[in-house]
Protein backbone atom coordinates (compact mmCIF):
# COMPACT_ATOMS: atom_id res chain seq x y z
CA UNK A 1 0.00 0.00 0.00
CA UNK A 2 1.52 3.82 -0.96
CA UNK A 3 1.59 6.14 1.58
CA UNK A 4 1.46 9.48 0.77
CA UNK A 5 1.52 12.75 3.11
CA UNK A 6 0.41 15.97 1.59
CA UNK A 7 1.20 19.30 3.31
CA UNK A 8 0.89 17.45 6.60
CA UNK A 9 0.55 20.46 9.45
CA UNK A 10 0.20 19.86 13.29
CA UNK A 11 0.26 22.61 15.95
CA UNK A 12 0.15 21.90 19.90
CA UNK A 13 -0.02 25.80 20.92
CA UNK A 14 2.76 27.45 20.00
CA UNK A 15 5.01 24.07 19.31
CA UNK A 16 4.81 23.54 15.58
CA UNK A 17 5.05 19.54 15.48
CA UNK A 18 4.71 19.26 11.76
CA UNK A 19 5.01 21.83 9.14
CA UNK A 20 3.86 21.44 5.96
CA UNK A 21 5.64 17.83 5.61
CA UNK A 22 5.05 15.84 2.38
CA UNK A 23 6.65 12.85 1.66
CA UNK A 24 5.73 9.47 -0.02
CA UNK A 25 6.41 5.88 0.74
CA UNK A 26 6.20 3.03 -1.90
CA UNK A 27 4.10 0.08 -1.42
CA UNK A 28 6.18 -2.64 -0.36
CA UNK A 29 8.78 -1.26 1.16
CA UNK A 30 10.53 -0.73 4.85
CA UNK A 31 10.73 2.73 4.69
CA UNK A 32 12.77 5.15 7.79
CA UNK A 33 11.74 7.97 9.39
CA UNK A 34 14.41 9.53 11.29
CA UNK A 35 15.50 12.77 13.42
CA UNK A 36 16.60 14.15 16.58
CA UNK A 37 13.66 13.90 19.35
CA UNK A 38 11.03 16.23 19.16
CA UNK A 39 11.60 16.47 15.03
CA UNK A 40 8.15 15.40 14.82
CA UNK A 41 8.19 11.85 13.53
CA UNK A 42 5.82 10.00 15.75
CA UNK A 43 3.47 13.00 15.27
CA UNK A 44 3.33 12.30 11.88
CA UNK A 45 2.56 8.69 11.97
CA UNK A 46 -0.06 9.11 14.94
CA UNK A 47 -1.79 10.57 12.14
CA UNK A 48 -1.66 7.63 9.85
CA UNK A 49 -2.95 5.50 12.69
CA UNK A 50 -5.73 8.09 13.35
CA UNK A 51 -4.74 8.81 17.02
CA UNK A 52 -3.63 12.55 16.43
CA UNK A 53 -5.72 14.06 13.28
CA UNK A 54 -4.00 17.01 11.59
CA UNK A 55 -4.24 20.87 11.11
CA UNK A 56 -4.05 20.89 7.18
CA UNK A 57 -3.09 18.85 4.48
CA UNK A 58 -3.83 15.45 3.51
CA UNK A 59 -3.02 11.47 3.68
CA UNK A 60 -3.74 9.01 1.02
CA UNK A 61 -3.26 5.39 0.44
CA UNK A 62 -2.83 3.77 -2.66
CA UNK A 63 -4.14 8.14 -3.92
CA UNK A 64 -7.50 7.56 -2.03
CA UNK A 65 -7.42 10.51 0.91
CA UNK A 66 -8.49 9.45 4.07
CA UNK A 67 -12.11 11.34 4.91
CA UNK A 68 -11.87 11.56 9.01
CA UNK A 69 -9.14 10.51 10.82
CA UNK A 70 -10.10 7.85 14.18
CA UNK A 71 -8.38 4.89 14.90
CA UNK A 72 -10.96 2.74 13.98
CA UNK A 73 -11.04 3.90 10.93
CA UNK A 74 -7.17 3.32 10.33
CA UNK A 75 -7.68 -0.38 11.70
CA UNK A 76 -10.61 -0.80 8.81
CA UNK A 77 -7.94 0.50 6.27
CA UNK A 78 -4.86 -2.03 7.31
CA UNK A 79 -2.82 0.40 9.60
CA UNK A 80 -1.15 -0.89 12.71
CA UNK A 81 0.84 1.07 15.00
CA UNK A 82 3.49 -0.38 17.56
CA UNK A 83 4.44 2.64 19.58
CA UNK A 84 7.05 3.11 22.41
CA UNK A 85 4.49 3.16 25.08
CA UNK A 86 2.13 0.46 24.30
CA UNK A 87 -1.52 0.96 24.12
CA UNK A 88 -3.14 -1.84 26.05
CA UNK A 89 -5.36 -2.24 29.33
CA UNK A 90 -3.26 -2.89 32.22
CA UNK A 91 -5.69 -5.05 33.85
CA UNK A 92 -6.17 -7.92 31.00
CA UNK A 93 -4.28 -11.20 30.87
CA UNK A 94 -1.96 -11.74 27.55
CA UNK A 95 -4.40 -13.61 25.86
CA UNK A 96 -7.31 -10.76 26.56
CA UNK A 97 -5.16 -8.00 25.05
CA UNK A 98 -4.14 -10.34 22.20
CA UNK A 99 -7.91 -11.17 21.26
CA UNK A 100 -8.92 -7.27 21.91
CA UNK A 101 -10.12 -6.20 18.63
CA UNK A 102 -8.69 -9.06 16.60
CA UNK A 103 -10.57 -10.49 13.28
CA UNK A 104 -10.90 -14.01 14.94
CA UNK A 105 -12.68 -12.55 17.87
CA UNK A 106 -15.86 -14.24 16.71
CA UNK A 107 -17.60 -17.40 17.64
CA UNK A 108 -14.76 -19.20 16.54
CA UNK A 109 -13.43 -18.21 19.55
CA UNK A 110 -14.45 -20.94 21.66
CA UNK A 111 -12.53 -23.61 18.89
CA UNK A 112 -9.43 -22.39 20.12
CA UNK A 113 -8.35 -20.21 17.03
CA UNK A 114 -6.78 -17.42 18.78
CA UNK A 115 -5.11 -19.70 21.36
CA UNK A 116 -3.69 -21.40 18.67
CA UNK A 117 -2.45 -18.33 16.46
CA UNK A 118 -0.89 -16.62 19.65
CA UNK A 119 0.71 -20.19 20.57
CA UNK A 120 2.25 -20.13 17.19
CA UNK A 121 3.36 -16.25 16.92
CA UNK A 122 4.69 -16.67 20.50
CA UNK A 123 7.06 -19.72 19.29
CA UNK A 124 7.99 -18.51 15.82
CA UNK A 125 9.44 -15.20 17.25
CA UNK A 126 10.92 -16.82 20.44
CA UNK A 127 9.20 -14.26 22.55
CA UNK A 128 8.18 -16.80 25.05
CA UNK A 129 4.92 -14.35 26.63
CA UNK A 130 3.15 -16.20 29.17
CA UNK A 131 -0.41 -15.72 28.05
CA UNK A 132 -2.06 -16.11 31.64
CA UNK A 133 0.07 -12.83 32.95
CA UNK A 134 -1.47 -9.57 33.63
CA UNK A 135 -0.03 -7.33 31.19
CA UNK A 136 1.05 -4.77 34.26
CA UNK A 137 3.37 -7.97 34.90
CA UNK A 138 5.10 -7.53 32.01
CA UNK A 139 8.21 -4.97 31.17
CA UNK A 140 7.19 -2.33 28.17
CA UNK A 141 9.51 -4.41 25.43
CA UNK A 142 7.19 -7.62 26.45
CA UNK A 143 4.24 -5.46 26.20
CA UNK A 144 5.69 -4.35 22.69
CA UNK A 145 5.85 -8.10 21.85
CA UNK A 146 2.03 -9.21 22.64
CA UNK A 147 1.27 -6.20 20.32
CA UNK A 148 3.48 -7.08 17.45
CA UNK A 149 2.03 -10.18 17.53
CA UNK A 150 -1.70 -8.80 17.24
CA UNK A 151 -1.17 -6.32 14.56
CA UNK A 152 0.56 -9.31 12.49
CA UNK A 153 -1.84 -11.71 13.03
CA UNK A 154 -4.72 -9.31 12.27
CA UNK A 155 -3.37 -8.81 8.74
CA UNK A 156 -2.38 -5.25 8.73
CA UNK A 157 -1.25 -4.42 5.64
CA UNK A 158 0.87 -1.02 6.60
CA UNK A 159 2.61 -1.42 10.13
CA UNK A 160 4.52 1.10 11.60
CA UNK A 161 6.86 0.42 14.28
CA UNK A 162 7.88 3.35 16.46
CA UNK A 163 11.20 2.49 18.64
CA UNK A 164 10.11 -0.77 19.03
CA UNK A 165 13.64 -2.28 19.11
CA UNK A 166 14.89 -1.92 23.08
CA UNK A 167 12.10 -4.62 23.63
CA UNK A 168 13.48 -7.36 21.50
CA UNK A 169 17.19 -9.94 21.65
CA UNK A 170 19.08 -9.84 18.27
CA UNK A 171 17.53 -12.80 18.00
CA UNK A 172 14.31 -11.85 18.15
CA UNK A 173 14.49 -8.75 15.97
CA UNK A 174 16.34 -10.67 13.14
CA UNK A 175 13.08 -12.93 12.76
CA UNK A 176 11.10 -10.27 12.73
CA UNK A 177 12.58 -8.32 10.47
CA UNK A 178 12.39 -11.59 8.53
CA UNK A 179 8.76 -11.51 8.55
CA UNK A 180 8.18 -8.39 7.73
CA UNK A 181 10.55 -8.28 4.84
CA UNK A 182 8.04 -11.61 3.83
CA UNK A 183 5.13 -9.03 4.04
CA UNK A 184 6.43 -6.69 1.81
CA UNK A 185 6.97 -8.97 -0.46
CA UNK A 186 3.58 -9.25 -0.47
CA UNK A 187 2.46 -5.67 -0.88
CA UNK A 188 2.70 -4.58 2.60
CA UNK A 189 4.51 -1.28 3.85
CA UNK A 190 6.70 -1.00 6.67
CA UNK A 191 7.49 2.51 8.38
CA UNK A 192 10.14 2.40 10.58
CA UNK A 193 10.50 4.86 13.25
CA UNK A 194 13.95 5.13 15.30
CA UNK A 195 16.87 6.48 16.36
CA UNK A 196 19.23 3.39 15.67
CA UNK A 197 20.92 3.90 12.59
CA UNK A 198 22.45 0.40 12.27
CA UNK A 199 18.80 -0.87 12.36
CA UNK A 200 17.93 1.69 10.14
CA UNK A 201 20.74 0.62 7.42
CA UNK A 202 20.32 -3.18 7.68
CA UNK A 203 16.75 -3.16 7.55
CA UNK A 204 14.91 0.19 5.01
CA UNK A 205 15.24 0.36 1.71
CA UNK A 206 14.68 4.25 2.10
CA UNK A 207 14.57 7.12 4.24
CA UNK A 208 12.89 9.96 5.65
CA UNK A 209 14.81 12.35 7.80
CA UNK A 210 13.09 15.00 9.84
CA UNK A 211 14.10 18.08 11.65
CA UNK A 212 12.50 20.47 13.73
CA UNK A 213 9.01 19.54 12.07
CA UNK A 214 10.10 19.82 8.62
CA UNK A 215 11.14 17.24 6.06
CA UNK A 216 15.29 17.80 5.35
CA UNK A 217 15.29 14.95 2.69
CA UNK A 218 13.82 11.49 1.41
CA UNK A 219 16.75 9.04 0.15
CA UNK A 220 17.12 5.86 -0.97
CA UNK A 221 19.43 3.42 1.19
CA UNK A 222 22.47 2.63 1.65
CA UNK A 223 24.07 5.79 2.99
CA UNK A 224 26.85 6.65 4.97
CA UNK A 225 25.36 7.48 8.60
CA UNK A 226 27.62 10.17 9.25
CA UNK A 227 26.00 11.75 6.34
CA UNK A 228 22.46 10.69 8.04
CA UNK A 229 23.56 12.17 11.08
CA UNK A 230 24.31 15.21 9.81
CA UNK A 231 20.91 15.42 8.06
CA UNK A 232 19.59 15.25 11.80
CA UNK A 233 21.03 17.49 13.89
CA UNK A 234 22.59 19.95 10.79
CA UNK A 235 25.61 19.49 10.42
CA UNK A 236 26.99 20.85 13.94
CA UNK A 237 26.53 18.29 16.51
CA UNK A 238 27.04 19.38 20.02
CA UNK A 239 30.00 17.05 20.74
CA UNK A 240 29.55 15.25 24.24
CA UNK A 241 32.71 15.52 26.97
CA UNK A 242 31.93 12.38 29.37
CA UNK A 243 34.02 14.03 31.94
CA UNK A 244 33.90 12.99 35.83
CA UNK A 245 36.07 11.83 38.51
CA UNK A 246 36.42 8.09 38.62
CA UNK A 247 35.32 6.61 42.45
CA UNK A 248 37.39 5.25 44.09
CA UNK A 249 36.41 1.36 45.62
CA UNK A 250 36.09 2.29 49.64
CA UNK A 251 32.86 0.92 50.06
CA UNK A 252 31.60 3.21 52.90
CA UNK A 253 27.91 2.27 51.40
CA UNK A 254 25.31 -0.88 52.01
CA UNK A 255 22.73 -1.53 49.96
CA UNK A 256 20.57 -4.51 51.52
CA UNK A 257 18.12 -5.79 48.67
CA UNK A 258 15.73 -8.21 48.66
CA UNK A 259 15.70 -10.60 45.27
CA UNK A 260 14.45 -14.14 44.57
CA UNK A 261 13.75 -14.64 48.22
CA UNK A 262 17.37 -13.94 49.40
CA UNK A 263 18.66 -10.66 51.48
CA UNK A 264 22.09 -9.41 49.40
CA UNK A 265 24.25 -6.93 50.86
CA UNK A 266 26.19 -4.77 48.00
CA UNK A 267 28.91 -3.08 49.46
CA UNK A 268 29.60 -0.38 47.52
CA UNK A 269 31.47 3.74 47.66
CA UNK A 270 29.25 6.90 47.36
CA UNK A 271 29.17 8.55 44.34
CA UNK A 272 29.25 5.67 42.43
CA UNK A 273 27.05 5.01 39.09
CA UNK A 274 25.33 1.42 39.51
CA UNK A 275 24.27 -0.24 36.65
CA UNK A 276 21.74 -3.51 36.59
CA UNK A 277 21.68 -5.20 33.34
CA UNK A 278 19.53 -8.52 32.36
CA UNK A 279 18.13 -9.97 29.01
CA UNK A 280 14.49 -8.88 28.59
CA UNK A 281 12.40 -10.56 31.22
CA UNK A 282 14.51 -10.72 34.23
CA UNK A 283 14.36 -9.35 37.24
CA UNK A 284 16.18 -6.25 36.27
CA UNK A 285 12.74 -5.24 34.66
CA UNK A 286 11.37 -4.27 38.20
CA UNK A 287 14.68 -4.27 40.29
CA UNK A 288 14.38 -0.47 40.72
CA UNK A 289 10.89 0.26 41.38
CA UNK A 290 11.04 -2.28 44.23
CA UNK A 291 13.89 -0.83 45.50
CA UNK A 292 12.19 2.39 45.23
CA UNK A 293 8.59 0.78 47.23
CA UNK A 294 9.64 -1.65 48.93
CA UNK A 295 10.40 -0.51 53.05
CA UNK A 296 12.64 -3.62 53.13
CA UNK A 297 14.99 -2.17 51.11
CA UNK A 298 17.96 -0.33 52.69
CA UNK A 299 20.85 1.79 51.74
CA UNK A 300 22.97 2.06 54.53
CA UNK A 301 26.18 4.91 55.55
CA UNK A 302 28.35 5.54 58.59
CA UNK A 303 25.75 7.04 60.02
CA UNK A 304 23.03 4.92 59.33
CA UNK A 305 20.02 4.29 57.05
CA UNK A 306 19.70 6.98 54.76
CA UNK A 307 16.33 8.53 54.27
CA UNK A 308 13.99 7.63 51.63
CA UNK A 309 12.41 11.28 51.93
CA UNK A 310 15.69 11.89 49.58
CA UNK A 311 15.58 9.21 46.72
CA UNK A 312 14.38 9.85 43.47
CA UNK A 313 12.64 8.05 41.04
CA UNK A 314 12.61 8.03 36.70
CA UNK A 315 10.46 5.44 35.74
CA UNK A 316 10.49 3.78 32.29
CA UNK A 317 6.72 4.07 31.29
CA UNK A 318 6.62 7.77 31.10
CA UNK A 319 3.03 8.43 30.32
CA UNK A 320 1.54 5.73 32.85
CA UNK A 321 3.89 6.06 36.16
CA UNK A 322 6.51 9.45 35.38
CA UNK A 323 3.87 12.05 34.17
CA UNK A 324 0.41 13.08 33.87
CA UNK A 325 -0.11 12.84 30.32
CA UNK A 326 -2.94 15.82 30.59
CA UNK A 327 -0.65 18.35 32.35
CA UNK A 328 1.62 20.93 31.38
CA UNK A 329 5.35 21.83 32.21
CA UNK A 330 3.82 24.07 34.14
CA UNK A 331 1.79 22.08 36.34
CA UNK A 332 4.59 19.10 36.75
CA UNK A 333 6.81 21.52 38.37
CA UNK A 334 4.23 22.98 40.72
CA UNK A 335 3.42 20.01 41.65
CA UNK A 336 7.04 18.33 42.12
CA UNK A 337 8.68 21.83 43.75
CA UNK A 338 5.27 22.22 46.14
CA UNK A 339 5.04 18.39 47.49
CA UNK A 340 3.90 19.55 50.93
CA UNK A 341 3.05 22.84 50.75
CA UNK A 342 -0.31 24.34 50.45
CA UNK A 343 0.32 27.29 48.55
CA UNK A 344 1.96 27.50 45.25
CA UNK A 345 3.73 30.45 43.73
CA UNK A 346 2.80 30.51 40.03
CA UNK A 347 5.42 33.82 39.16
CA UNK A 348 8.06 31.94 41.11
CA UNK A 349 7.18 28.42 39.26
CA UNK A 350 6.67 29.69 35.94
CA UNK A 351 10.13 31.67 36.17
CA UNK A 352 11.81 27.91 37.54
CA UNK A 353 10.10 26.22 34.92
CA UNK A 354 11.24 28.51 31.98
CA UNK A 355 14.86 28.11 32.95
CA UNK A 356 14.42 24.38 33.33
CA UNK A 357 12.74 24.35 29.86
CA UNK A 358 16.17 26.29 28.86
CA UNK A 359 18.82 24.21 30.96
CA UNK A 360 17.27 20.48 30.04
CA UNK A 361 16.73 21.36 26.68
CA UNK A 362 12.87 20.32 26.48
CA UNK A 363 11.14 21.46 23.23
CA UNK A 364 8.09 22.78 24.11
CA UNK A 365 6.38 25.62 26.36
CA UNK A 366 5.15 25.96 30.03
CA UNK A 367 1.76 25.01 28.11
CA UNK A 368 2.78 22.04 26.40
CA UNK A 369 1.05 18.95 28.15
CA UNK A 370 3.28 15.93 28.66
CA UNK A 371 1.23 13.83 25.90
CA UNK A 372 2.13 16.14 23.54
CA UNK A 373 5.91 16.09 23.93
CA UNK A 374 8.43 13.79 22.08
CA UNK A 375 9.92 10.23 24.00
CA UNK A 376 13.22 12.21 24.53
CA UNK A 377 11.41 15.70 26.23
CA UNK A 378 9.30 13.23 28.30
CA UNK A 379 12.60 11.84 29.49
CA UNK A 380 13.74 15.63 29.94
CA UNK A 381 10.73 16.56 31.60
CA UNK A 382 11.30 13.95 34.57
CA UNK A 383 14.95 14.60 35.02
CA UNK A 384 13.58 18.39 35.45
CA UNK A 385 11.37 17.57 38.25
CA UNK A 386 13.67 15.69 40.63
CA UNK A 387 14.83 17.42 43.14
CA UNK A 388 18.28 19.20 43.79
CA UNK A 389 18.69 18.15 46.98
CA UNK A 390 17.63 13.94 45.87
CA UNK A 391 21.20 11.72 47.41
CA UNK A 392 19.84 8.44 45.68
CA UNK A 393 18.59 8.90 41.93
CA UNK A 394 16.93 5.54 40.63
CA UNK A 395 16.08 5.21 36.42
CA UNK A 396 14.95 2.67 34.38
CA UNK A 397 16.34 2.54 31.43
CA UNK A 398 16.97 6.17 31.47
CA UNK A 399 17.64 6.68 27.57
CA UNK A 400 15.15 4.14 26.08
CA UNK A 401 14.33 5.70 22.81
CA UNK A 402 16.33 8.90 22.19
CA UNK A 403 18.40 9.90 19.67
CA UNK A 404 22.10 10.04 19.99
CA UNK A 405 22.34 13.83 21.24
CA UNK A 406 19.44 13.39 23.79
CA UNK A 407 21.01 9.87 25.12
CA UNK A 408 24.28 11.62 25.46
CA UNK A 409 22.63 14.80 27.41
CA UNK A 410 21.11 12.62 29.67
CA UNK A 411 24.36 10.45 30.09
CA UNK A 412 26.75 13.78 30.97
CA UNK A 413 23.70 15.45 32.93
CA UNK A 414 24.23 11.93 35.26
CA UNK A 415 27.66 11.29 35.02
CA UNK A 416 27.84 15.58 36.02
CA UNK A 417 25.62 14.71 38.98
CA UNK A 418 26.50 11.93 40.37
CA UNK A 419 29.90 12.79 42.71
CA UNK A 420 27.19 15.35 44.56
CA UNK A 421 24.72 12.18 45.05
CA UNK A 422 25.04 9.29 47.77
CA UNK A 423 24.56 6.69 44.47
CA UNK A 424 23.12 6.76 41.02
CA UNK A 425 21.17 3.48 40.19
CA UNK A 426 20.07 2.89 36.39
CA UNK A 427 18.69 0.16 34.63
CA UNK A 428 19.51 -1.06 30.88
CA UNK A 429 19.43 -3.77 28.35
CA UNK A 430 22.33 -2.44 26.19
CA UNK A 431 25.81 -4.18 27.43
CA UNK A 432 27.46 -0.53 25.91
CA UNK A 433 25.74 1.48 28.50
CA UNK A 434 26.67 -0.78 31.66
CA UNK A 435 30.30 -0.93 30.40
CA UNK A 436 30.39 2.66 29.42
CA UNK A 437 28.94 4.59 32.44
CA UNK A 438 28.98 2.37 35.39
CA UNK A 439 31.30 2.05 38.53
CA UNK A 440 29.59 -0.88 39.87
CA UNK A 441 27.52 -3.56 37.81
CA UNK A 442 24.79 -6.13 38.80
CA UNK A 443 23.86 -9.16 36.20
CA UNK A 444 20.54 -10.63 36.41
CA UNK A 445 19.86 -14.08 34.76
CA UNK A 446 16.61 -14.78 35.20
CA UNK A 447 15.38 -13.23 38.85
CA UNK A 448 18.52 -14.32 40.38
CA UNK A 449 21.62 -11.55 40.80
CA UNK A 450 24.42 -13.41 39.45
CA UNK A 451 26.56 -11.14 39.50
CA UNK A 452 27.36 -8.05 41.43
CA UNK A 453 31.08 -6.44 41.79
CA UNK A 454 33.13 -3.21 40.71
CA UNK A 455 32.71 -2.70 36.87
CA UNK A 456 37.00 -3.10 37.02
CA UNK A 457 36.68 -6.66 38.28
CA UNK A 458 34.28 -8.04 35.51
CA UNK A 459 35.01 -7.99 31.23
CA UNK A 460 32.79 -6.87 28.88
CA UNK A 461 31.95 -10.75 27.93
CA UNK A 462 31.73 -11.89 31.06
CA UNK A 463 28.54 -9.42 31.87
CA UNK A 464 27.32 -11.21 28.49
CA UNK A 465 28.08 -14.31 29.69
CA UNK A 466 25.98 -13.74 32.93
CA UNK A 467 22.95 -12.32 31.72
CA UNK A 468 22.54 -15.12 29.16
CA UNK A 469 23.19 -17.65 32.10
CA UNK A 470 26.89 -18.82 31.49
CA UNK A 471 27.77 -17.81 35.20
CA UNK A 472 31.26 -16.46 35.29
CA UNK A 473 30.96 -16.05 38.88
CA UNK A 474 30.11 -13.47 41.61
CA UNK A 475 32.77 -11.11 42.96
CA UNK A 476 31.70 -8.76 45.80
Amino acid sequence: MKITFDSITKRYGELIANDAVTVSIESGTIHAIIGENGAGKSTLVKMLSGQVTPDSGSIAIDDKVIKGFSTHSAIELGIGLLGQDPMDFKNLTVMQSFTVGHRLNTSMMRNGLLRQEFERLNSVYAFNIDPKKKIYQLSIGERQQVELMRLLSNGAKVIILDEPNSGFSLEQKSKVFDALDGLTEEGCTVILVSHKLEDVLEYASSVSIMRKGTLVDTLDLPQSPGHLVDLMFGGHQEESVLQTESVTDTQNLVAKVQQSGQTIDLNLSKGMMVGAIGLQGSGVDTFLRNMFYDKSFLLTDAEGPIDKSSFGYVPADRLERGLFPELSILDHHALSSTLGHNVIDWTQIRSMCEDLIREYGIIGTPETKAHELSGGNQQRLMLSMMRSDINVAMLEHPTRGLDIQSADYIWDKLLNDKLSRTVTLFSSYDVDEIWNYSDYVLCFHGEDIVASCSINSISKTDIINNIAGNVIGRDE
